[in-house]
């Protein structure tokens, strides 16, 4: 298969739109940019990429390693299975479930209470957060009063993922901030037995794992920032949908046509869009040839666009087959909190269609915003309570 042989935008120029896989050839997988950055956008070539050990998250010029040091997310091999390991007992199916029956019901009760009968021009910046902060602070053991400053420390930090490779002052001053509200509540011995800060170093004693205190602390730091700002995200987005869905709310009480709702928002909206990954050495990508060294852009979206696989893929169509949808990334990176996010996706649309009639959608100006955290932007929603 040629690379693409017109002109092409850089990296950085592409990356400033976060559609910016629209910009490149529709019948190719894998497109080589001018600064000599691979972009990949075919669904099966996205998922062998994910799944190719030569194309490392590890690379000394991301700001997220450079920041945190060793962490779950800029790892590979063993080491980023040691990472995973900390965060299993958490994210297992019986937890989730627990978390699901104890946790969330008074948390999206709460949000739901909050946003009927109204309407917001800031959705993303007013509601969506309240819930997954809820969640996560709670998960991770930490006071909830904290939440407040969470949510203001994480959104530099979240500048860390959506530009791997800058670095802000505003991150180089949240993130020790934040590290140290954390150490703070371990300190104190607030920690619940079954919280995620002492079930990760608990595990990390019971089961071997060589991994230091910081590094511990840079996995809770990752699991609050991928918890907190991918869900915040993807509530927006579903928010969106409903105000644009063009049937009756109502037949959304049924689990079955609830969670193809879900899925298909999660197909267009992939809350992380955007992977970047290094090839560690020579390698044919989609029938291209990878030079070692090379930065690879993987892009989800795209993926989950591909009309060989999706056909009409920018329609709205519940009911798809979504086998190879991935809204989770695929391979040794897929997300391991996607159980817990489908949960409270899934109990937070049930609470929403029994409380509104309807949700509306005005003011549209079908803005997208953020790679790393992709939602929808720049519209106005009505949530107009049911009467009966």
């Amino acid at each position: 298969m040629p690379v693409t042989a017109s002109p092409t935008p850089t990296a950085t120029e592409l990356l400033a739109h976060p559609g910016w896989y629209r910009q490149l050839p529709a019948d190719q997988d894998v497109h080589l940019l001018a600064d000599g950055v691979y972009a990949v956008t075919g669904n099966a070539t996205v998922q062998e990429a994910m799944n190719r050990p030569e194309l490392a998250a590890d690379h000394p010029l991301k700001a997220s390693s450079r920041a945190l040091g060793p962490n779950v997310l800029d790892s590979d091999g063993p080491g980023h299975r040691a990472f995973r390991a900390l965060l299993a007992p958490i994210l297992a199916a019986r937890q989730v479930e627990r978390w699901r029956d104890e946790l969330m019901p008074g948390l999206i009760d709460a949000l739901v209470d909050a946003v009927v009968g109204t309407t917001t021009d800031d959705f993303y910046g007013t509601y969506a957060h309240r819930l997954p902060y809820g969640i996560v602070t709670a998960i991770m053991g930490v006071d909830r009063s904290l939440e407040g400053e969470f949510h203001t420390l994480t959104r530099p930090l979240a500048n860390l993922l959506d530009h791997p490779t800058v670095e802000t002052e505003a991150a180089r001053e949240s993130l020790p901030r934040f590290l140290e509200l954390i150490e703070e509540q371990r300190s104190a011995g607030g920690l619940a037995p079954d919280s995620l800060l002492a079930t990760i170093e608990r595990t990390r004693d019971r089961k071997a794992i060589s991994l230091t205190d910081s590094e511990v602390r840079a996995t809770a730091l990752l699991f609050f920032l991928a918890g907190t700002e991918t869900s915040s995200a993807f509530i927006t987005s579903l928010v969106y949908c409903l105000g644009n869905h063009q049937g009756d709310l109502a037949e959304l009480l049924d689990a079955t046509a609830r969670e193809q709702f879900i899925e298909e928002v999660l197909r267009l909206y992939p809350p992380v869009q955007t992977i970047a990954r290094f090839a560690q050495e020579d390698l044919t990508l989609g029938g291209v040839k990878v030079p070692r060294h090379s930065a690879v852009l993987v892009s989800l979206a795209a993926a989950n666009r591909d009309p060989r696989i999706f056909p009409d893929p920018e329609t709205f169509r519940p009911g798809r087959p979504v086998r190879s949808s991935l809204p989770f990334s695929a391979g040794p990176h897929a997300c391991p909190g996607a159980l817990l996010a489908k949960a409270e996706f899934m109990l937070l649309l049930e609470r929403l269609v029994r409380r509104c009639a309807r949700i509306t959608v005005t003011d549209d100006r079908h803005g997208l915003v953020s790679q790393s955290f992709t939602r929808p932007a720049d519209f106005t929603a009505t949530f107009i309570a049911r009467t009966s």
